[in-house]
């Protein structure tokens, strides 16, 4: 069985050629009924292939002994855990034993004593009249216990690690995380408020830095190494990328009786997953025979999100795309990964597929298994979208480069007999691996690139980037972006003349609210420019809980009759939210990872003929080449650049020329043509 499953492509079994037949020998009805027999006959091997591949997945040798071998490793660790429960036991027995001694001390203390008099001495006249006499024999008891040495009470832990903490996390932000730890030590706090300070610090640098906030958590550790901060330390160094360490230390952990939370276990679930991945790597199924090869080509597309339920950048790309392939004469099909949308309230997604302008979106049923438990995730999604392909009648199943989406669509392409299309739109795994996930998804990106018929890049530069990664050029194929055309909607509403806007100069984003989108440097910039003197709004389309931020700092700083954030325009009003925009301003901070991604905001703006002022990136130059105005790295750039814009129109009239000459090259890179040539011919071959 393990024969039948390696991460690269394996041969078709050869199947015997059927005997040439003669058409002067036969008659044309029987003749079409050998070839309607012949056709149902190879069909159905395809299905039984299909079967067989299917089963062989579920049955993977490798995948079933890394398996096992994970439950034997549980095992051992429920096992210690078990020891370790019964030893708990004692140890509560033990506590429950010394609890009763506290209580036994606690009645003879003087206190009780005294509580005890007073209730008693008031509850007869006879008690009443005894209670001074026993009053002065308790004082006179009390008087000498003052001379014996009592109990130390520590002071309380709580106030003094929660004024440390602020003071700390305070330091860090201003002088950084290292002159924060230098100072909480230099407190020479005890070892529990040492710690708890330092998982505080630790939880600060979690995003901006790891490598920080896993030093940062060991030493939490170290300082008092109590269940929780253990646990903490694994989760901190599995969200730095950390496989192997962080595993050995979550089951140390368990091993000693450690329970987990419901969040806890879905991420213990998750760092597993890991484990087995960089174990087993990419596991294909034996492919199935491919159908010949016929006129029209059927492209299925395999999405995260889509239209009407999602209105993003990963939406609109899909749309374009589909759109652009129908256009070239492609039968084009949209399949949404498992469960999408998911909605409460049960499954009220209808029947049937949803039609947006002419394209079909199709809704796979949900799986158990979520997308985080990588190996399950993905021969669940495979199969279930393999089947899909093969009800459609796919050719070509093209689907983004992200390892949980990229990883379900080899195997469906393998299960459906199909050819595999990767859309390139990022190149993050590019990047120097400086981790044990890094490396292990560099790894997976390497052989489904390797397993894809064709890969499809976004911009200029990332086929140069991947082909010093070793992809073959001859697999490249350069396809821009584009934008998708919608009928345009009556009831739209007059966003330019809206109070708000009218007779000033708009600024204006229209977008997702990434986390690299620098919406504190665009309220500092705008509020620079009224400051100033200038005439301008501002607008966001979109939606989310930054814009909503940015909209309420706005209008407490007294500049909400210059705002407007209407929310996420409808498809047929988006030409008219462009057209309420003169500058399109897309600061963004410095982010390597996602420098990489493409942008598909910025090709937006252009080819609705915007002026774009925008962060000086490789992608961003790549797509705008010329016809942008760029942000330089310093504070104050964007507000100095976004002044001598709106001070003079030559300006921008002169980047409004550049941006018309950029947008009609980007036009005719967008153009799928050449690209569905090169699919043709991979589908000729591939069923020849």
């Amino acid at each position: 069985m393990d024969g039948a499953l390696r991460a690269s492509g394996l041969p078709a079994r050869t199947k015997a050629k059927p005997a040439a037949i003669s058409p002067q020998a036969v008659p044309d009805g029987e003749l079409q009924a050998v070839l309607a027999r012949e056709a149902a006959a190879t069909q159905r091997v395809r299905e039984l292939e299909a079967v067989l591949a299917e089963r062989s997945l579920a049955e993977d040798g490798v995948a079933l002994t890394t398996r096992l071998s994970q439950l034997e490793r549980d095992l051992d660790v429920y096992r210690e855990a078990k020891r370790s429960a019964e030893l708990a036991v004692l140890d509560t027995r033990s506590v429950w034993k010394h609890a009763e001694q506290r209580i036994t001390k606690l009645r003879e203390s003087h206190t009780y004593q005294l509580g005890q008099l007073m209730m008693t001495g008031f509850s007869s006249w006879h008690e009443g009249v005894r209670l001074p006499a026993r009053l002065a024999e308790w004082y006179r008891d009390y008087r000498r216990s003052l001379s014996q040495p009592g109990d130390l009470v520590p002071a309380g832990a709580a106030p003094e690690y929660l004024q440390l903490s602020e003071i700390a996390v305070a330091r860090a932000r201003k002088d950084g995380l290292a002159a924060a730890e230098r100072w909480i030590e230099d407190q020479r706090p005890r070892a529990s408020v040492l710690s708890r300070v330092l998982l505080d610090l630790a939880k600060q640098a979690r995003t901006s830095d790891p490598a920080a906030a896993v030093a940062l958590a060991k030493s939490a550790a170290e300082a008092d190494p109590s269940e929780g901060r253990v646990k903490l330390l694994a989760f901190t160094l599995m969200d730095a990328g950390s496989i192997d360490e962080a595993g050995a230390i979550l089951r140390e952990a368990l091993k000693g009786g450690a329970s987990l939370n419901a969040t806890e276990a879905r991420r213990h679930d998750e760092l597993m997953a890991l484990e087995r991945f960089k174990s087993q790597g990419i596991r294909l199924p034996r492919p199935v025979s491919r159908k010949a090869a016929g006129t029209r080509l059927t492209v299925l597309l395999y999405v995260a999100q889509s239209l009407p339920y999602h209105w993003s950048s990963t939406s609109m790309r899909t749309h374009a795309l589909a759109q652009e392939l129908a256009s070239h004469g492609c039968t084009v099909r949209v399949v949404t990964q498992p469960g999408y949308p998911a909605r409460s309230g049960g499954n009220s997604r209808k029947s049937g597929p949803d039609i947006v302008d002419g394209i079909a979106y199709h809704r796979l049923a949900p799986i158990e298994t979520a997308p985080a438990i990588i190996d399950h995730y993905a021969r669940e999604a495979g199969v279930a979208l393999g089947r899909a392909a093969r009800t459609l009648g796919a050719d070509i199943i093209i689907a983004a480069s992200d390892l949980d989406a990229a990883y379900p669509a080899a195997i469906a392409a393998r299960t459906a007999g199909a050819s595999l299309v990767l859309d390139r739109l990022n190149l993050a795994a590019a990047a120097t691996a400086a981790s044990d996930k890094e490396t292990l998804l560099r790894q997976a990106d390497d052989a489904l690139m390797a397993e894809a018929d064709l890969v499809l890049t976004r911009w200029s530069g990332a086929a140069e980037a991947l082909v010093a990664r070793g992809a073959p050029p001859a697999k490249l194929a350069l396809l821009g972006e584009n934008t998708p055309a919608f009928a345009a909607d009556d009831k739209t509403p007059a966003w330019r003349s809206d109070p708000a806007l009218k007779n000033r100069l708009v600024l204006g984003y229209i977008g997702d609210p990434y986390e690299d989108l620098d919406l504190d440097g665009l309220g500092d910039a705008f509020e620079a420019l009224v400051e100033g003197g200038a005439n301008v709004a501002l607008t966001v389309f979109g939606v989310g809980s930054r814009f909503l931020k940015l909209h309420e700092r706005l209008s407490h700083r007294g500049l909400g009759e210059r705002v407007l954030f209407p929310g996420r325009p409808k498809t047929g009003a988006i030409a008219a939210a462009f057209g309420a925009i003169d500058l399109f301003v897309a600061p963004t901070l410095a982010d390597p990872a996602s420098s990489l991604r493409t942008r598909f905001e910025l090709v937006d703006a252009l080819l609705h003929g915007k002026a774009v002022v925008a962060s000086d990136e490789p992608v961003a130059r790549a797509l705008l080449g010329d016809a942008a105005a760029w942000i330089g790295e310093g504070g104050d750039d964007l507000a100095k650049t976004l002044s001598r814009l709106v001070g003079d129109a030559s300006l921008r009239a002169a980047l409004q020329d550049k941006n018309a000459a950029q947008a009609e090259r980007w036009r005719s890179l967008a153009s799928a043509q050449s690209v569905v040539e090169q699919l043709r011919k991979i589908r000729a071959v591939s069923s020849s």
